[in-house]
């Protein structure tokens, strides 16, 4: 069965209010003469009446007549035009589409015919017209225009989502995507103060997508699965990924909810502070493992899991873990609060555990079970425990060793931190790179080290990941 959608040329077209010129505009598309002359008339200058009938071959009556048709339908306009012909000054004729004339022509022709300018110039004036008229129609009919925003938002990323590359990925990614809004202040506020922010910049983010973004900087075919919502932010998500050549075959797009967002906040001294931003029905992360292509995971090496719900986030590693894949969990700080006897079940078909300082202390601090310290956790699962220290570098646990690494002199020469919003994003991207060209522990960590510290010096998240060229020039 034919789509109707996909079949059509896509054009809407305006016709004259008054039935007089609608009309005379039906009676010169029925017209051999009335459609030669359109197909002849140029949209962008003046076409001169005495080409007309030199070109077209119908007598100069019937093209004269069709012209004052087309006149009075608003098709064209008309004038004189004093010209240097044979010596002598002459006075021709002239006409000329109308923006409605103009329109009629594009729609009559093969958009392959039609300059990129001209389509995205006539796009824009009809999408205007037409915005005017749905506006008009919903304070008439009573109707939702919130529907029509919608619509023209799921359309634009479905559109853009069947566009973007069907890659086999090496890596699948599991988590969330957020838009970052970086703001300033003279001094972060403290309880029942009001502060006035001023957002310098906005970036896409979101720990999953990050690391998405990230691994396929470092070229490596990654796909990311999670979830964005139907509007503006959701675009710019979408932009995004599908700019770094993701696999969005898996990215739900879910209808009416609001994608995430994160405020950055800096005071004046580089102080930091981040607001999760609590939208209604917000697009969080995938929350049922009926939403999952399972066949994504089937040719990958490496499964990531990073925000994803604690129920499936343990269906995901234990089907990836019966494939034999490596499964690394990295839930973030949030996920971390609600304890080690909620993440268990996850963290028995884990290969590698990675979480930061900050996510350790809530996570002992919200455990029933003792905590004394990180190489603990290998009992519950782990092969490696690996915890981020910020500046102050990162340790890592397997079944042999405990191991430290602090951030080499060279790199805290050569980079000045600026915004360390991605490092563990970056960091758990540039491991994944090591780990799958099978280096050693040490040299992948080494190796992200690198690649986070790249990321610190520069503003932003996404914006921020180096690429391999970046990270092997110093790496060797």
């Amino acid at each position: 069965m034919m789509e109707f959608g996909r079949n059509v040329w896509p054009y809407v077209l305006p016709f004259p209010v008054d039935v007089g010129q609608r009309r005379l505009v039906w009676k010169i598309l029925q017209s051999k003469v009335g459609m030669g002359i359109l197909a002849r008339l140029n949209v962008e200058k003046p076409t001169y009446q005495k080409e007309l009938i030199r070109k077209l071959p119908y007598s100069n009556k019937s093209i004269i007549e069709y012209l004052k048709l087309m006149v009075s339908a608003g098709i064209v306009e008309h004038g004189m035009e004093r010209v240097r012909a044979k010596g002598k000054n002459v006075w021709v004729k002239w006409y000329k589409p109308t923006k409605f004339g103009k329109w009629l022509i594009l729609f009559l022709k093969s958009p392959q015919e039609i300059s990129e300018e001209t389509v995205k110039e006539t796009v824009e004036e009809l999408f205007q017209i037409y915005s005017a008229n749905i506006v008009e129609f919903c304070q008439k009919y009573n109707l939702d225009i919130e529907y029509f925003h919608q619509v023209l938002d799921e359309k634009f990323l479905e559109e853009w989502q069947m566009e973007t590359p069907r890659i086999k990925p090496e890596v699948v990614v599991f988590g969330s995507a957020a838009i970052d809004l970086y703001g300033s202040t003279e001094k972060l506020p403290e309880y029942d103060e009001t502060a006035y922010i001023e957002i310098s910049n906005v970036y896409p983010g979101g720990m999953g997508a990050n690391v998405a973004v990230a691994l396929s900087r470092l070229k490596v075919p990654v796909a990311f699965i999670g979830k964005i919502g139907s509007d503006s932010a959701g675009r710019l998500l979408l932009e995004n990924l599908r700019r770094n050549r993701i696999n969005l075959s898996n990215l739900i797009i879910e209808r009416g909810k609001s994608s995430l967002q994160t405020l950055i906040l800096f005071g004046p001294k580089g102080e930091r502070l981040i607001l999760a931003i609590g939208l209604p029905n917000p697009a969080i992360s995938i929350s049922s493992p009926d939403e999952i292509d399972w066949r994504l995971l089937k040719p990958s090496k490496i499964v990531y899991i990073g925000e994803v719900f604690v129920e499936v986030a343990s269906t995901i590693a234990d089907f990836a873990k019966n494939l034999g894949k490596t499964v690394i969990y990295r839930p973030g700080t949030p996920y971390l609060k609600i304890g080690i006897e909620k993440i268990k079940d996850v963290l028995e078909h884990v290969n590698i555990f990675i979480l930061n300082e900050t996510g350790w202390i809530e996570l002992k601090r919200n455990s029933k079970e003792k905590l004394s310290n990180t190489a603990d956790l290998q009992k519950y699962g782990p092969e490696t425990i690996i915890l981020t220290r910020g500046g102050q570098g990162c340790e890592t646990w397997t079944d042999k060793e405990h191991k430290s690494y602090s951030i080499p002199k060279s790199l805290t020469k050569k980079f000045k931190v600026v915004d360390p919003t991605g490092a563990g994003d970056s960091f758990s991207a540039a491991l994944i790179k090591k780990l799958l060209e099978r280096s050693s522990l040490e040299e992948a960590v080494r190796f992200a080290q690198i690649a986070a510290y790249i990321t610190c010096s520069r503003l932003g998240a996404s914006s921020a990941f180096p690429t391999l060229e970046e990270i092997m020039e110093i790496y060797g």
